[in-house]
């Protein structure tokens, strides 16, 4: 892989750092403590806030949970095609649309990842600034705190903040916000891959393309399904994929543009190319670790998961109903495998769980197999 960047003299992010380290060792802290020093982020560094939850609190204010990706994107020539390499896609065999798109949507696969870096957050219609912990070696900060209400004429849906580092509110400003989640109502727990978009997970090529260099393409009904889902008051969506947080604002603008209803976006924290297809464990482990907090987070509410066949959303979601049989309501599964209810598989999956809370929605079916809240 070529790298075009001089040689000489160093990148100036280099000579920032050789500066902080320089500094730090003449106050006599250790090396690798001068060299993750905390520090505003730099103009080419980047922040990516994954839509999460609020709970209102009791006194009349709201718990919110605040996950940030603070990241710079590297620009150097061949890395696409190194990446296409490692998925096994040809770039020559793609159309320029495909070959534009693969671009497009790798492009935070190539991004470093930031250390020690310090980003404050705003609420609209509060006042004050918040400051977030410190970027792991990850790039990973989060955080939950308690704020007061913002003052808004009319109930919300959503808490609207923004992130601001350095001296100026305007130096730098990233948008973010976290879905309001009433103590009670119901939630649709929803996967993305084959549940409300095409993927073919079981077939990797097509699975890739898919991902990477095809328009995304909505599983058939499901938006209108979801859509009168929402209709109920107190209904809200949480979309939870093994997909990693490069492709957050791909799938967001899927979600948004197909006109699913909007909801909290729940993603494998995977921050390098190494970790794109998760392992079945990983996958399993992540899901089930969701669902978990969700249910722990918002124990009165009722709770929808819906699936598909493709993978192992019928398996985790028996797990989930067995441990919680009285917090959900219903599971639903998309069938892109061709097996009924009758199947080996599910007969031992669902063994000994109320036949009426478990549905297979086949691709003949025009009605939502169940009333949500029932």
């Amino acid at each position: 892989m070529s790298d075009d960047s001089p040689r000489h003299p160093p990148a100036p992010k280099l000579q920032r750092r050789s500066v902080v380290m320089g500094a730090a060792l003449l106050a006599g802290l250790a090396p690798m403590q001068a060299l993750h020093a905390a520090e505003p982020l730099e103009p080419d560094e980047e922040a990516l806030f994954l839509p999460g939850t609020a709970r209102p609190t009791e006194d009349g204010r709201f718990e919110v949970d605040i996950h940030a990706w603070i990241f710079e994107r590297e620009h150097r020539w061949g890395l696409n095609a190194a990446l296409a390499r490692y998925l096994g896609l040809n770039l020559k065999t793609l159309s320029p649309a495909a070959r534009l798109r693969f671009n497009q949507r790798t492009a935070l696969f190539h991004a470093e990842s930031e250390e020690g870096k310090l980003i404050d957050v705003v609420f609209e219609g509060t006042p004050g600034r918040v400051k977030m912990p410190p970027s792991g070696a990850d790039g990973r900060s989060n955080l939950r705190l308690v704020i007061d209400a913002p003052r808004a004429s009319a109930p919300q849906e959503w808490l609207q903040f923004h992130g601001v580092t350095g001296p100026g509110e305007l130096l730098h400003r990233f948008r973010g916000q976290a879905l309001i989640v009433p103590a009670q109502g119901v939630s649709i727990i929803s996967d993305i891959d084959d549940t409300i978009k095409r993927t073919q997970v079981r077939d990797r090529r097509e699975m890739l393309l898919n991902t990477f260099a095809r328009s995304f393409e909505a599983a058939p009904r499901m938006a209108a399904y979801y859509r009168a889902l929402a209709q109920a008051p107190g209904t809200r969506f949480h979309y939870l994929s093994s997909s990693p947080i490069q492709l957050y604002p791909a799938l967001s603008d899927f979600i948004r543009g197909a006109d699913f209803p909007a909801g909290s976006m729940h993603l494998r924290e995977s921050t390098t190319g190494r970790t794109l297809i998760p392992g079945a464990e990983d996958s399993r482990a992540h899901k089930l670790g969701v669902i978990d907090r969700l249910l722990t987070e918002f124990p009165q509410r009722r709770f929808v998961l819906v699936g598909d066949s493709g993978e192992a959303d019928p398996e985790i979601y028996a797990q989930v109903i067995r441990a919680h049989p009285q917090r959900i309501d219903s599971i639903v599964i998309r069938d892109v495998t061709g097996e009924d209810r009758l199947s080996d598989r599910y007969r031992a999956t669902f063994e000994g769980i109320d036949p009426a809370l478990w549905h297979i929605l086949l691709p003949d079916t025009t009605v939502w197999p169940v009333q949500a809240g029932r």
